[in-house]
């Protein structure tokens, strides 16, 4: 037992140092001397995941199982990995089993939403959301998806709410902003949503989505120059095929302007 402390301690001090092939195989020692050794197996099903590597992530989650078949979080995490892999029925099914085990778990419930709204299960998406938000009234990633999920409803006005208390309760997150903008252009109020773009953009100054909404919000006003400016640098921080690159030229193009 005491090897198998020993071959975790490597294991961590590994990862923490970003070396993260020597940390697998401390981790690979550690469950050779004990298979059954549910910490070594959690730990190293998380760097696998963390590492992309979903399908050995996914044994390992499963051999946790296993061992402790009452483990919400286990479930939570496996269903992480589905739905990371696009497996989102699986993962579905995972967070309900979480959820089964402990109905408190917002986490389960948070993701479950999002893999019911990626499988276009609106109203099952909306009823998770709507449950986490009761067990946690401040989660920032709940409201900005339930917002998307409003958007896909067509119910604008209270996506506009949801994003803005996403902005409150998770700042610093430009999405949200670049997300309410489009809203708010769905409803013609371009004036703010280029605003919500410019907030975007002091968070990201690179994002090139954020600056090629912008770029059509000021085309849309009749503002050209400011439109070209922001097509322009979308062109500068990305590869010409990325998609907002591709979008930045036609409008360039029709501008005159590339």
């Amino acid at each position: 037992m005491s090897d198998n402390r020993d071959y975790l301690a490597r294991a961590r001090e590994f990862a923490a140092q970003e070396k993260y092939q020597e940390a697998l195989a401390e981790y690979g020692k550690a469950l050779a001397a004990d298979p059954a050794d549910l910490e070594a197996r959690l730990e190293r099903a998380e760097l696998l995941a963390e590492l992309g590597q979903y399908a050995q992530a996914i044994d390992d989650f499963s051999e946790a199982l296993a061992i402790s078949p009452d483990d919400a979080t286990i479930f939570t995490s496996r269903g992480d990995v589905f739905a990371s892999m696009g497996r989102h029925d699986e993962a579905i099914a995972d967070f309900s089993r979480a959820l089964a085990l402990d109905p408190g778990d917002v986490d389960a419930l948070y993701n479950r939403g999002l893999s019911f709204a990626q499988l276009e299960k609106l109203e099952q998406a909306l009823a998770d959301f709507n449950a986490a938000l009761v067990l946690d009234p401040y989660h920032g990633a709940v409201y900005n998806n339930r917002a998307l999920v409003f958007v896909a409803m067509g119910d604008f006005v209270r996506a506009i709410e949801d994003f803005t208390s996403a902005i409150e309760y998770r700042p610093g997150f430009p999405c949200s902003y670049d997300h309410r903008g489009l809203v708010y252009e769905k409803l013609g109020d371009v004036k703010q949503a280029i605003q919500d773009y410019t907030e975007a953009l002091a968070i990201a100054p690179g994002s090139a989505e954020s600056l090629y909404h912008r770029g059509s919000a000021y085309a849309a006003t009749g503002e050209a120059a400011q439109a070209i400016r922001d097509f322009q640098q979308v062109l500068a921080v990305v590869a010409p095929n990325h998609p907002f690159a591709v979008l930045a030229q036609q409008k360039l193009r029709a501008m005159g302007h590339l």
